[in-house]
Formats: structure tokens, sequence, C-alpha cells
């Protein structure tokens, strides 16, 4: 059976074709590549005619394509060369300008300081057909702090080009949108959240055998950080706040979940020891699929304590398993609602005690309720096939060249 397309024609052969392109998407990618993947899988089942394009190799990127249902025939990768994150490509822009050959199409670049961003600004070029980029939250001023001289090197080969060339930046907060007007981008710009998937909660059993894999006993209540563990998600924080006031409620133990950067986990180990808190933390380790089911499924609170932030998808995915969260206020969740479902804590450390003390006092009873409201707020505004109708209107806008006025109310509020 045909799916019936949402996009309209303008003749039989100029149909709208979408490029999305990431440096990685499979296995051990985060963020970026989860948007990205699922973005196009959402796109391909409304009927837009997608291809998604990174540097993963043929077999990480058919996995992570067959476990969304997303088409691998609609992967393009070309054979990298190098270690990650400097892997470069040069059979990718080449794959690029085939699969769109006798087309116009829409590239849109995730990320802005990476060889998959310079190869989309390239067959931009070629094919002189529209850019759009989504820095997440690259442009944020404390991410602009890190790797300095690789970002200058950057800027001056492809990414001031791409930023002059792109008819439009795509942000995923308001607070994005006015870090990327300091930054000096004074075209249009669009406020699109990333979406979450539905979340697949783990049976009691797997969900028994993680907490006894952990040292978690059958009284204790788990506080989980699931992220990367770098020095920008400011475990030191967590760990500080935690180590006092788990001598108040010593019915929490904390997991930490993620994949290690550039051994950052060593200096975490070190600082756990320090504190003397080894036998109230344990980590899971990098963790996808059930792994990852049964790290939200087991919890009470979800926790990320960063400097600075986009928009986490880790913090839509603890919602979506029914989590209250606590934030700290380096980023701005996307939509004003009066739910209660999360705390918000300042990074200064006697304030994010506070805080962290406040949420390990409630009872489960009230972490219950605020979860069912985590949850609520995801399906209403964050459903992947509801963000990529959005995205589509941003996509079909730029292709009749009336961006400018589709551009009034979007950029302003998620929702109308």
């Amino acid at each position: 059976m045909l799916k019936e397309k949402t996009v309209a024609k303008l003749s039989s052969e100029d149909e709208l074709t979408i490029i999305e392109t990431v440096p990685g998407f499979g296995r051990g990618s985060f963020g970026l590549g989860y948007a990205a993947l699922h973005l196009s899988a959402a796109l391909e089942r409304i009927g837009v005619d997608v291809y998604l394009a990174s540097l993963d190799t043929r077999e990480s990127g058919y996995e992570a394509c067959e476990a969304v249902g997303f088409p691998k025939d609609r992967f393009i990768h070309g054979f990298a060369i190098g270690r990650s994150p400097f892997r470069i490509s040069p059979f990718l822009r080449q794959g690029l300008l085939d699969r769109s050959s006798g087309r116009k199409p829409i590239v849109h670049a995730h990320g802005l300081w990476t060889y998959a961003s310079y190869v989309a600004g390239a067959v931009s070029r070629e094919r002189q057909c529209p850019l759009i980029l989504s820095p997440h939250g690259e442009l944020e001023p404390h991410a602009l702090t890190l790797s300095t001289k690789k970002k200058a090197i950057a800027s001056k080969l492809f990414v001031q080009d791409n930023l002059a060339r792109a008819s439009c930046l795509c942000v995923l907060t308001e607070r994005e949108k006015s870090s990327a007007r300091s930054y000096g981008f004074t075209k249009r710009i669009e406020i699109i959240p990333s979406g979450v998937s539905q979340a697949r909660p783990s049976p009691s059993e797997e969900i028994a055998a993680f907490r006894s894999r952990f040292d978690v006993k059958p009284n204790e209540r788990v506080l989980l950080y699931l992220s990367r563990i770098a020095p920008i998600k400011n475990l030191p924080l967590l760990l500080k706040a935690f180590s006092r006031n788990v001598r108040i409620r010593p019915d929490w133990k904390l997991l930490i979940a993620g994949p290690d950067e550039r051994g950052h986990v060593n200096e975490v180990r070190g600082l756990i020891r320090d504190l003397g808190i080894q036998d109230s933390v344990s980590f899971v380790g990098a963790v996808s699929g059930r792994e990852k089911s049964c790290a939200f499924s087991a919890a009470s609170l979800y926790v990320l304590p960063s400097v600075s932030e986009g928009l986490p998808i880790a913090v839509l995915e603890a919602m979506s398993y029914a989590k209250p969260i606590l934030i700290t206020d380096g980023w701005n969740f996307p939509i004003a609602t009066d739910a209660v479902f999360a705390w918000r804590a300042s990074t200064q450390e006697q304030a994010f005690e506070k805080t962290l003390l406040e949420a390990m006092n409630c009872s489960d009873e009230a972490l219950t309720r605020m979860g069912i409201e985590s949850r609520s707020i995801v399906r209403r505004h964050f459903d992947w096939e509801f963000i990529a109708r959005r995205m589509l209107k941003v996509y079909e806008s730029i292709y009749r060249g009336n961006g400018e006025q589709y551009s009034c109310q979007m950029a302003s509020s998620m929702l109308s």
C-alpha cells in the first residue's frame, strides 16, 4: 500500500527532497544523532522524500535505521578515514550529489563544527539549493568556550560560509535563539525542539535484575544521571550535593549512566572516593536499548546538573518514562506550563544542594504524581511526528520561497 504524500509537488519531476546530515547516529552517538535519526524516520512516516547522511559504518547505520524503522536504502554513508571526532569521508559528498542528481533538495545539517556540516555546505553550493542549520546548543556561550582552536579553524574553513549561506537556523529554545543572535546570525530563526520516542518500560523482573546488578537495595530509591560523562555536565556539583544529602536521606542510591568523554570518568571516580560515597554511587556505563529502558524504569528521579544545554534528549526520555526531573538553570524548557513536574536548581552549590534535598525528601506518591505530569507533557508536545510536521512546514516555506512570511509566529512560541 502506497503512502499518501503530505508534500505537494510543483510538478511530477519536482518533488521536495530533504537531505539530513549528521556526524553519526549509530551506536555510541548521543543527542545530535538521536535527533537527526528520529526526525528523519518521522518525516519518512508522514510521506516526505528524505535521506539521512552520516559517517557511520554501513553496519552501525543499518542497525540504527532498523531500530527506528527508517529505510536502509535512504541511509547515505561514505567510507570514513580517521578516528572520531576527526573522521572524514571523501566519498560522502559524492554520495549526496549522486542521490540528489536531477533534483534541487533542501540540505539540513545537524551540528555546526563537523565534517558532516562541511559536506552539507558543499552540496548546497554545488546544487544551488537551500541550506538549513541546526546548532543543537553549539552557539551557547559556554559551548563556544570549548575547543576554541579547532572551532576557529572550522569557522574559517566552512562554518562562517555555511552561516552566510543558510536560509534558516532551527534552534531548540528561546534561549538558543538569543545566543544565535548574539553570535551574529541575522536571518530567519525557527524554534523547533527535538522530539522523543514513546517509552517502553521494562518488565518488573528485568528492573529487579538491573537493580540487583548495581547493588540497589529493595528499600532504596534511585537518583538517575544518564548523559555523557563530560565536564560540561557538571557532575561534581551533583556529587558534592548528594554526598551531604545522602547522610540525611540514606534511602537513595545514585546511578551514573552514560559514555565517558576523554577520560572524565576517572576524575568523577576520584571525587567519589574523596567524598567517601562509594557505597551510595554506582556506575552503569553507556546504555542503550533494554539496558537504557531498565535504567529509566528503575529511577525515582532523574537529574541533569549541566552548566549549559540545548534541549537534552535524555531529559525528554526521562519524562517519557513518567519520571520527575531536576534540572539546572543552564537551559530553558521550551514550553510554558503550570504542571508540577520538575525542580529547577541554581548551579550555585548551596542552592543546588537545597533543591536536591527537597526532591529527595518527597514521598514516592508525590514523585509518581510529578512523573505522570512529565509523561503527559511529552506526549502532548514532543511526539516525533508532531515535531516532523512542524519542521515540514519550514521546509515547504523555504522550498516555495516564502520563508519570511511564514516566520512571523513560530519563532516566538512552541504552540499556537
